[in-house]
């Protein structure tokens, strides 16, 4: 933070990586497969995979630059690479904090469990939906994973060696699954997770347009859903207005570039670099083959310098953004509005301990 105030040159911290373009559940609602999302995710391609070696010297390079942690995350299932376990240990013995994105079906299988509760520091499960039917509907999944969810969670929960270990869902609330939304809140408390996270239904050039008409329902419920927080287990609310990315006019969000990138970055199971998570497998965002030429050489050697310096206003690119809150933050201390010492020494009584900083 103090070297982006003074203008500096420093490497991101967290990588967000597919290492799989293929998944062994279809869900309804998947930016990848969705014909809602044809356009935007014009790279994307359920044949591309990296090479467990490959993925192993990808992170071995990433933490050698200063790389902090790793989310393994889409576009496929990235529990169901061959090399999973091998190359989360790799990254984990070469210093990086490691979380899951995954629709949890491999983790009852005891070689990607043991793997999990040795070198993970988070874990988050698709949920979306409150029953077993409605699930097995909206995912095609033929594995029971469902109803797995109850002892594996658990017992990950307990087996994991990192203190701050943290386990829990996330629910994408669609038009099949809005009306189980409490009742998926009661499935995840039993099941022993320390959160269930709530987000609508989204897609570039939409928004959340597919739920519009039940979002009142969808506030009620929520509302509902809430009130089983405890100490012990989070409910956590989204927003529900955040207007489409792609395709539209209308800009949202008070900053000119995008600082997020700078901290974070991704890369496809295409081995492909891209600037953030949210744009990853789309062309206008490709920076550079960093499975091909190095994670450095594309770093350091040219393509991302070059990306930085033809990348246009992201009003031309991304008319909303995911991480608004944390571009409007960093906007201010770029502009001098908001001190950086200051800004620490508040956060600093309000939130003693930062869980899990370097996912940034």
């Amino acid at each position: 933070m103090r070297k982006f105030v003074a203008g500096e040159e420093f490497k991101p911290i967290h990588m967000r990586i597919g290492i799989m373009g293929a998944c062994n559940m279809r869900c309804n609602f998947c930016n990848f497969h969705s014909p809602n999302e044809e356009q935007f995710y014009d790279l994307f391609s359920f044949k591309d995979s990296l090479a467990t070696g490959k993925a192993v010297t990808l992170l071995t390079e990433f933490a050698a630059n200063d790389g902090r942690a790793v989310t393994f995350c889409g576009s496929g299932e990235c529990t169901i690479h061959p090399g999973y376990a091998e190359i989360c240990r790799a990254g984990h013995d070469a210093g990086l904090r490691i979380g899951l994105i995954t629709n949890g079906s491999r983790l009852g299988r005891p070689a990607i469990a043991e793997c999990v509760a040795a070198t993970h520091t988070w874990v988050r499960i698709g949920l979306n939906a409150g029953t077993e039917a409605t699930f097995n509907s909206i995912t095609r999944d033929r594995e029971h994973t469902f109803a797995s969810f109850i002892g594996a969670v658990g017992r990950l929960r307990e087996a994991a060696v990192a203190p701050d270990f943290r386990i829990g869902f996330n629910y994408v609330i669609t038009a099949q699954n809005y009306r189980e939304i409490l009742e998926a809140a009661r499935v995840a408390r039993e099941s022993g997770a320390h959160y269930v996270r709530f987000e609508p239904e989204f897609y570039s050039a939409l928004g959340h347009e597919t739920i519009e008409t039940v979002m009142s329902e969808v506030a009620e419920s929520l509302t509902e859903a809430a009130a089983l927080s405890t100490d012990a287990f989070e409910v956590s609310i989204p927003k529900l207005d955040r207007g489409p990315m792609d395709q539209v006019e209308t800009v949202e969000g008070d900053f000119e570039r995008c600082h997020y990138s700078r901290f974070v970055t991704a890369v496809g199971a295409d081995g492909n670099l891209y600037p953030c998570p949210q744009v990853h497998l789309n062309s206008r965002y490709l920076i550079g083959n960093v499975v091909e030429q190095g994670y450095e050489e594309v770093l350091d050697g040219g393509p991302r310098a070059a990306w930085e310096a033809s990348n246009p206003r992201r009003t031309d690119l991304c008319k909303s953004c995911f991480y608004r809150p944390q571009n409007e933050l960093l906007e201010l201390l770029h502009r001098g509005q908001v001190k950086l010492d200051e800004a620490l020494g508040a956060y600093a009584l309000e939130v003693p301990s930062t869980l899990h900083a370097d996912f940034i």
